[in-house]
């Protein structure tokens, strides 16, 4: 055989003797029973603490990184959603939180556990919790920097409060905040709230757990892609990823247009990192350090060629629980023995926090499991019914305050993009102006895409699924149609989410009390090819669908009328 084809067929195609063998790991189910294996060796290590009143306090200061990461994680979540949260749910928001803690509140605090529930919501409440969630996460950062201070004792309870707060604003948020990465946060801060606890007397063992949570992370997204889209195994899924994805920037399109070989062998590189390099964070040191630079590649090609907000962020952070105080000391010269303080743990905190924590690692292989897509539970590792039916259980009890969650991103893959396109007019339907979203593609000829670095803006994200949704010939949410119906008032704070009003004041009727007529319909958007100097090009579909909307003097109108206005 010819040597290139070779090594085209060997890194590039479906028939590679390395994606095969990924495949038979998988299709074994074997990676689900070494996953256990995994978690039973973190258990022993657990047990081992509670004998102990003072451990090894090796890792002090990688643990404290890890913390004042995520910590940071919390700054930016909060403070990117602050000044989104009074137009998306606010009194006059496009899903009023007032409206969902009535359907809440008849519901137990177990089955809704959401602090504001007990609170009149307006406003300024909404945006109190926002503040409370930075300043959370400020203090969390500045206790790392001095762990010798007296508040020490506080920082389980603040962590428990960033955690909780988010877990409100979520229960209350519906689908501006329901991303994974939203329910990764919650889990991330209660998870921290323990860890803090062991941290103190046994920051080794409390680094393992973190290892395993970002272990079962990494390897839940790898396993949901295989058992996921089909494109995955064609080697296909990213060739149609990079201008698919849900809010583009101007590397997007530079990411697509790359030779097609490239793009396979992507999705070769991705299964590795995300199926067999999680299994080396258990190897000795070096093994663990490529295992961190892996997920750090593939997490800085994400993000640096889609907009993810804080969530490569939150990535990064968990990640760093994978380096010790060694490479601290060895690549950056830190004076790692300056954050080896002794300290101790009381035996009956110490007894609590690792009977949670091992309940935490047997109960996240149930998440795991789901990432195989029906292919394997806890029944595939011989447990007895009993054992399997309570930990299905106490899993299901825990899912209202999101301490267990699943991890598997870009299992599902399409290949077209569309765009809804808003319009609005002042003389009746006559002329029509487009209303630009701040950071969605707009239909234009220099349209490149917003780079967005940490920020991450819920309207347009959740925008994004409609039109998937669209084809499937479903209704757009109410959210949507009261998006379109804020817009027809000239809503400012709903304005001030997108670009604001295409019309000056003078422009309208009535200067006093500005109405327009808003119409929403949905174009096809492809990458334009690459010595174009444009980016992106749009036409228009050939059917109606369930997003062609027209609101006439605050009300929804037939969308043909629009069409027939054209």
């Amino acid at each position: 055989m010819d040597p290139l084809l070779a090594l085209h067929v060997l890194l590039c195609s479906p028939e590679s003797v390395i994606f095969k063998a990924v495949a038979f790991f998988l299709d074994s189910k074997l990676w689900f029973r070494l996953a256990a294996v995994v978690a039973l060796l973190v258990l022993l290590q657990l047990l081992l603490v509670v004998g102990q009143s003072e451990g090894n306090q090796e890792e002090s200061l990688a643990i404290s990184v890890v913390f004042a990461g995520c910590a940071l994680t919390n700054v930016v979540a909060f403070a990117s959603f602050r000044p989104q949260v009074v137009a998306l749910i606010g009194r006059r928001g496009l899903h009023p939180a007032e409206e969902v803690l009535r359907r809440l509140r008849r519901l137990s605090v177990r089955r809704a556990p959401c602090y504001l529930r007990w609170m009149e919501v307006n406003d300024r409440t909404l945006i109190r919790c926002c503040d409370l969630g930075i300043g959370c996460g400020v203090l969390l950062v500045m206790l790392v920097l001095w762990p010798q201070s007296f508040v020490q004792t506080l920082v389980p309870l603040i962590w428990l409060a960033a955690g909780w707060t988010y877990l409100s604003l979520q229960a209350v948020s519906g689908d501006f905040l329901g991303l994974q990465s939203d329910s990764n946060l919650v889990e991330v801060d209660a998870l921290m709230a323990l860890l803090s606890i062991l941290a103190r007397s046994h920051p080794r063992q409390a680094l393992l757990v973190l290892r395993f949570f970002a272990f079962r992370k990494m390897l839940g997204c790898g396993v949901c892609k295989y058992y996921g889209s089909p494109m995955w195994q064609s080697f296909d899924a990213l060739q149609v990823h990079y201008f698919t994805q849900p809010l583009v920037n101007r590397r997007s399109r530079w990411a697509h247009v790359w030779p097609a070989d490239f793009h396979r062998f992507s999705v070769l590189a991705t299964f590795l990192v995300e199926v067999i390099l999680p299994f080396l964070i258990w190897c000795p040191w070096p093994c663990r350090i490529s295992a961190w630079i892996g997920f750090n590649c593939l997490n800085a090609m994400i993000n640096t060629t889609g907009n993810y907000g804080f969530i490569g962020f939150l990535n990064t952070m968990e990640n760093l629980s994978l380096v010790d105080d060694r490479f601290y000391q060895l690549v950056l010269g830190a004076d790692v023995d300056a954050w080896r303080l002794p300290r101790s743990t009381a035996w009956p905190f110490r007894l609590v926090v690792v009977c949670v924590l091992s309940l935490y690692v047997v109960l996240s292989l149930l998440p795991l499991a789901r990432a195989g897509k029906g292919t394997v539970d806890l029944r595939t590792l011989r447990l007895p019914d009993v054992v399997t039916a309570r930990l299905e259980w106490l899993e299901a009890l825990q899912q209202p305050w999101k301490l267990v969650n699943y991890q598997g991103k870009f299992s599902g893959m399409h290949d077209f993009r569309w765009e809804p396109i808003l319009e609005a007019s002042t003389d009746d339907g006559q002329s029509w102006r487009q209303i630009r979203w701040r950071y969605k593609l707009n239909q234009g000829p220099r349209e490149s895409g917003v780079v967005l670095w940490l920020h991450l803006p819920r309207l347009d994200w959740r925008v994004w699924f409609l039109p998937l949704a669209a084809r499937r010939g479903k209704e757009p949410p109410a959210w949507y149609v009261k998006l379109l119906e804020r817009l027809a008032e000239c809503d400012e704070s709903i304005l001030e989410l997108l670009e604001g009003c295409p019309f000056s004041r003078e422009e309208f009727q009535d200067p006093e009390h500005p109405k327009m007529w808003v119409s929403s319909r949905l174009v096809a958007c492809e990458v334009s090819p690459k010595e174009d100097e444009c980016f992106w090009s749009f036409r228009p579909l050939r059917k109606q669908t369930t997003m062609d909307l027209l609101i006439k003097e605050g009300s929804r109108c037939d969308a043909t009328k629009r069409r027939r206005l054209d």
